[in-house]
């Protein structure tokens, strides 16, 4: 269980307000940010994730993206590309249900939650990209590429150190940040936030606040 939600909060919610812009002098810049551009420009030339996943070139630079984003090292191990590209279209038809729900979040907030979670357990219990042990970490990686401005992206010693204290994995701690991420966006005036983006790392609410919480981490990569 996340202690202390509402200190994190508010640490998050300074960071962002304060601190944000360090995360361009600051963190990578190399094959990590290139394809992370690339992803998000993709991603918004197709108004359906069924059309985005239509195509084999999309999936190629979220495979490419993932292994830049230290999927396939430091004992990682990803799926070879065309069974990583099976498995992704496997999951299509929740995919498209998690886009559905996604549309109530501004609208019917309650029924958002209520809904929401449900299709991303499908979702998180299908998607298989790793060869080696560990979903949490690959999975919300690209789901927020697939979702950028829903969906934050976690690894191990930032997200997981920062809520948790360790860095084991489980599906609970991926849906407790993720309802944490959604209250803090429904808590906290979206059009102040987007007062904080830019073109560069803070490209969308979700990321601001991973952003913050590498700041406050002390800008670690691992």
């Amino acid at each position: 269980m996340i202690q202390d939600r509402d200190r994190k909060a508010k640490e998050i919610l300074s960071t962002i307000k304060t601190d944000i812009k360090k995360i361009n002098e600051t963190y990578r810049s190399g094959p990590d940010y290139y394809f992370y551009k690339k992803i998000l420009h993709q991603r918004k030339q197709y108004p359906y994730i069924e059309l985005f996943l239509s195509e084999d070139y999309n999936i190629e630079i979220l495979y490419a993206t993932l292994v830049a984003w230290d999927m396939n090292s430091r004992g990682a191990k990803m799926l070879y590309y065309d069974d990583f590209r099976k498995n992704i279209r496997e999951c299509i038809d929740e995919l498209k249900q998690l886009e559905r729900i996604t549309l109530l979040q501004d609208q019917d907030y309650e029924c958002f939650l209520k809904l929401v979670f449900p299709t991303l357990e499908n979702v998180y219990d299908k998607l298989n990209l790793m060869k080696t042990n560990g979903k949490l970490v690959s999975n919300s990686k690209l789901l927020h590429f697939l979702f950028p401005d829903k969906l934050m992206p976690m690894d191990r010693t930032n997200t997981l150190n920062y809520f948790y204290g360790n860095t084991n994995e489980s599906y609970n701690k991926f849906k407790e940040i993720i309802k944490f991420t959604f209250n803090f966006m429904k808590n906290n005036a979206s059009n102040e936030l987007k007062k904080c983006l830019d073109d560069k790392w803070n490209t969308s609410i979700p990321k601001l606040i991973d952003n913050a919480i590498i700041l406050l981490n002390g800008v670690s990569t691992t």
